[in-house]
């Protein structure tokens, strides 16, 4: 499940950032620290799920480490193997500085939707996130914040 989440929330911005360059905005290439908060704020699921989603959702921070030379790499993730998986992006960069994006996926187990937007300051980032995902047997809807900073030159 954290995987899937991870995916979603960055799916946006994979296909947000593949026509950029850093000079494009105000972005710092080199080694990157993002330090992931989740909170589920609805889950719509069977007792025994939903006990068991918000005891998984009370796990510490997820913290991602990751050389970025050029932003439209920035959020490249392994792709999966989902099978009838089909996805859609719509961004837009409202200054050099903020970006804004939604994301919808559907395959066979579901639809996913992700709505956020990040925020770029030289060595630092904010991303905002809302993501909902919705299978046979749940409904789940998260707010995630990630906080980056450059933290050097890339090995």
């Amino acid at each position: 499940m954290t995987h899937l989440i991870t995916k979603l929330m960055l799916t946006g911005l994979i296909v947000a950032s593949t026509h950029l360059h850093a000079e494009n905005y105000d972005f710092k290439p080199g080694l990157w620290e993002t330090i992931w908060k989740s909170e589920i704020v609805e889950i719509d699921a069977p007792p025994e799920m939903e006990k068991m989603m918000r005891s998984m959702s009370k796990r510490p921070d997820y913290t991602e480490t990751e050389c970025i030379n050029d932003i439209s790499s920035a959020f490249d993730l392994e792709p999966e193997e989902n099978e009838g998986e089909e996805c859609q992006t719509n961004s837009n960069w409202i200054s050099a500085n903020k970006m804004v994006f939604e994301t919808s996926c559907t395959s066979p187990d579901g639809a996913s939707k992700t709505v956020g937007e990040m925020h770029f300051n030289g060595k630092t980032s904010t991303s905002k996130l809302e993501v909902t995902i919705s299978e046979e047997a749940m409904k789940i809807k998260s707010k995630l914040v990630g906080n980056g900073k450059y933290i050097g030159a890339c090995d």
